[in-house]
């Protein structure tokens, strides 16, 4: 009767220790941001973020030129040319503010946009270094959603994602010399 036990019990500490799943895990983040293209895509949103403080600071520049002319010669202007001024200064005020908001949500949506290529590229790598691993699955340690990361279970792939990427050599392994 104890050899069927022993037995079954063999067996249930096989399948459980063969069923613990295998993970690799890398900062997605790091990555992509590592890559050659995220330095040109920061400095095309760069360009683009400049070219947006410009065409602002040139409206507040009008704005501000158009209030100093309005206060400055308020007190000689009839009613409705007074009235007429201070309405456009309101709108030049909200159309400016109008731009800020616009070219906010231009730049987010540029760099969303541009980092699409850069993710799906890091991602492919991702799923290269998990298949030539033989993990079950991959988890992106960013976001600190991750308390402790169980080396012993779960392996740190973010080397050979870069690899993969190639941004960063193969190690290569040292030929042996024949004897002599």
């Amino acid at each position: 009767m104890k050899r069927p036990s022993l037995l079954l019990l063999l067996c249930f500490v096989a399948l459980t220790s063969a069923a613990q799943p295998r993970f690799g895990y890398f900062s997605f983040r790091e990555i992509v941001e590592s890559l050659p293209e995220y330095a040109a895509m920061q400095a095309s949103l760069q360009e683009l973020r400049e070219k947006c403080e410009q065409e602002i600071s040139n409206s507040e520049k009008d704005f501000l030129q158009r209030y100093t002319e309005f206060i400055d010669g308020q007190a000689g202007f009839p009613d409705i040319i007074r009235d007429k001024r201070q309405k456009e200064l309101q709108e030049l005020m909200e159309r400016s503010i109008s731009f800020k908001k616009e070219a906010d949500n231009t730049l987010v949506a540029a760099r969303r946009e541009m980092l699409v290529p850069l993710r799906q590229r890091v991602t492919e790598a991702a799923k290269t270094v998990c298949k030539n691993e033989d993990l079950d699955y991959v988890i992106n340690s960013d976001r600190d959603n991750f308390i402790c990361i169980n080396d012993s279970v779960g392996m740190n792939i973010t080397l050979k994602v870069r690899e993969v990427l190639g941004l960063i050599a193969a190690p290569t392994v040292p030929e042996t010399q024949g004897l002599k």
